[in-house]
């Protein structure tokens, strides 16, 4: 699903304040939307798509949280898939919602590209459990309405940027902080 699974890591691994945002624009380069990611991508045809073949050797840069395997696959997979357009509904179980099964998860796909090499953007680190826990838990009302990108928050503070995450994962957050932040 590109909204859910392949935006969010091109905006934060990519598209982040300094990098391919809209206001940075380094080699005037976007990485924020369909559209602007689409210009570097040939469809079924990842060998030969300039935003999939640079992740890795060229970008994100050296000292920069770097893209997992898994998530390398996951971009290659929608590339492979027609590099649709798509905004599905994740199945998201709402029984889960310890560090390791799904935050962890969450965190690394919405989050790490800026909060995960310290002392992160915003001095937020978010990048291990104990960090995690620390930061959300000293914020937990503001953390919350960031997620939930509430009205009563800049634009700008909203997280992630790419977009709202689903109701499901936000409430998987929920209940992990509301439930002691269970490891």
């Amino acid at each position: 699903c590109f909204n859910t699974e392949v935006l969010p890591l091109y905006v934060s691994y990519c598209g982040s304040s300094g990098c391919h945002n809209d206001a940075s624009r380094q080699k005037g380069v976007i990485l924020t939307s369909y559209s602007r990611i689409t210009t570097g991508i040939r469809s079924k045809n990842a060998s030969s798509s300039d935003y999939y073949t640079i992740i890795g050797d060229e970008m994100p840069p050296r000292g920069s949280p770097q893209l997992s395997n898994d998530q390398k696959n996951v971009i290659l997979k929608w590339i492979n898939q027609g590099a649709l357009n798509t905004n599905c509904i994740n199945s998201c179980d709402t029984t889960k919602f310890t560090f390791n099964d799904p935050v962890k998860t969450l965190l690394t796909n919405n989050c790490l590209g800026c909060h995960g090499t310290k002392p992160g953007s915003g001095n937020v680190y978010l990048g291990d459990y104990a960090s995690a826990q620390s930061y959300i838990n000293a914020n937990k009302a503001n953390f919350l309405k960031v997620i939930n990108h509430d009205p009563t928050i800049p634009a700008a503070k909203r997280m992630p940027p790419a977009g709202k995450m689903v109701d499901c994962q936000i409430g998987q957050f929920t209940k992990w902080i509301n439930n002691g932040f269970p490891q």
